[in-house]
């Protein structure tokens, strides 16, 4: 069976709380014996948790709030003392039936609108602020942005929708998601910046948008990455690699073009400094971008 993979993001935010004694518990509509065999995937993860508990153990599952009010009373607190982390309308119609507070990643994209119960939705488990809610604060930011575990994808660069450099003046290089639906689906929309190889040019700094660029409405999930140097003429088809080393923050809708635009400029103030960090440049002579 292949290694079940969980949300960006799940294995930092359980390793945080675990560190700082925040005592967790696991509560799913699937059964105990299935919640227990789908952790076993992820080294550790069932000894973070206090409890683990499934939907056969109470007389109702989600949306019903049995499941969250037995895991409240097993890790003895009061609901109102608790924070439910979900991903479904269920989930956060129960948490909220419980007394507790919710904060909900949406499973499904474009639909924040139908999670307006929770009380705060996030675009990703990388966006969670635990000081919120009055929990230990991450420590891993570092000038803005957050490190990620690289990822690597490739190809020659096609035309995109032909308004980065009209519309936006902000010329990108995109990529077809044709051979990267994978990876559209595991990473959360966003902005990340990383490295860009092409293999007559060299090596440059980049920032890069991932995902449906609400301003325009976009009907599918996109890869639109910005090479921060001032190039002379286009490069259409040949071979671009990038290297993505770290986040920025979600995906958002601006109120005009010009916060847009202006916005943009700020992440690729962000990405420019960060890179010239001894753990972000060092990615900068990965073979994967120089040996094309």
């Amino acid at each position: 069976m292949d290694k079940i993979k969980s949300l960006p993001g799940a294995n930092r935010l359980i390793r945080h709380f675990k560190i700082h004694g925040v005592p967790m518990a696991l509560a799913s509509n699937s059964s105990t014996a299935n919640i227990e065999s789908k952790i076993s995937y992820h080294k550790g993860w069932k000894e973070c948790f206090s409890v683990i508990i499934g939907s056969d153990e109470v007389s109702k599952g989600k949306p019903f709030p049995d499941i969250f009010l037995e895991a409240a009373k097993r890790l003895n607190k009061d609901p109102a003392d608790c924070l439910v982390i979900e991903d479904s309308l269920p989930g956060v119609l129960a948490g909220k039936a419980a007394g507790t507070k919710v904060i909900v990643v949406p499973s499904l994209p474009k639909q924040t609108h139908l999670y307006t119960s929770a009380d705060e939705v996030v675009n990703s488990l990388l966006d969670i602020r635990p000081e919120k809610w009055g929990l230990p604060p991450f420590q891993d930011w570092i000038e803005n942005t957050l490190p990620i575990d690289p990822w690597r994808i490739g190809g020659p660069v096609i035309k995109g929708f032909g308004r980065g450099s009209k519309v936006l003046g902000i010329p990108t290089a995109n990529l077809s998601t044709k051979d990267y639906a994978d990876e559209l689906v595991e990473h959360p929309s966003g902005v990340y910046f990383g490295w860009a190889g092409l293999a007559t040019r060299g090596v440059f700094k980049m920032v890069m948008s991932i995902g449906w660029n609400p301003y325009f409405n976009n009907t599918e999930k996109t890869i639109e990455p910005w090479l921060l140097h001032d190039f002379t003429e286009d490069f259409y088809g040949e071979e671009l690699r990038l290297l993505i080393v770290g986040y920025i923050r979600p995906e958002a809708n601006f109120p005009s073009l010009e916060s847009l635009v202006a916005k943009i400029h700020e992440d690729r103030e962000v990405a420019e400094k960060a890179l010239d960090l001894p753990s972000y440049a060092e990615f900068k002579d990965d073979p994967y971008l120089t040996k094309l």
